[in-house]
């Protein structure tokens, strides 16, 4: 099988390592074409011309300043819009199996995920589940609503944050009221002579 991936994560990077010496360094291996980093999280991403480059890359232990450096084949992006599907409305007493067990009736699930709160651990009343095939997104998406552990629920096709309008004041266009369960699209009215 021929090895097509252009693009390589590098993790473990130090503070002084820049563009320019992640450059100087993959350069010997082949023509690099890009280099991104970011110090914060130590990783950087480079993108080869050739993806034979990259295997050779790859098939090397790299020492870069005195430090050793884990470097694998980037994961290519995968459009998952069309294949991720939001429920809100969950009850809070769900748990990730029943959740689950629910959704993997309708096709192959890549991933479902019920969203807790970070301090009380309990379901906020929403999740996401992601297919694997856009036509089970489809199947779900059919109905509306449907009935999970004696609570009719509501699914939605998951909308790419790029694709969402952006509200002007730093936070979505919905929000999340715990007393109705529910969410609530918010919808911003200039009033004149305010500002």
């Amino acid at each position: 099988m021929k090895f097509t991936n252009l693009k390589l994560v590098i993790n473990g990077i130090s503070t002084e390592m820049d563009e320019r010496i992640l450059r100087r360094h993959f350069s010997a291996y082949g023509e690099v074409k890009h280099v991104v980093v970011d110090v914060k999280k130590a990783i950087a991403f480079v993108t080869f011309v050739d993806p034979s480059k990259a295997q050779i890359s790859l098939q090397q232990q790299h020492i870069i300043l005195g430090r050793k450096v884990e470097v694998r084949p980037a994961k290519p992006k995968v459009e998952i819009g069309k294949r991720k599907i939001f429920v809100g409305g969950l009850p809070r007493s769900i748990t990730d199996e029943e959740f689950k067990g629910y959704f993997e009736k309708f096709g192959s699930i890549v991933d479902a995920v019920v969203i807790h709160d970070k301090e009380t651990k309990r379901s906020r009343g929403f999740g996401f589940v992601t297919y694997e095939a856009e036509e089970s997104a489809n199947l779900v998406l059919r109905t509306n609503f449907h009935l999970l552990n004696n609570k009719r629920v509501e699914v939605k096709k998951v909308t790419p944050r790029q694709e969402m309008l952006p509200t002007g004041f730093g936070f979505p266009p919905y929000y999340y009221d715990p007393y109705y369960q529910t969410y609530f699209y918010v919808v911003w009215v200039p009033i004149p002579g305010f500002y």
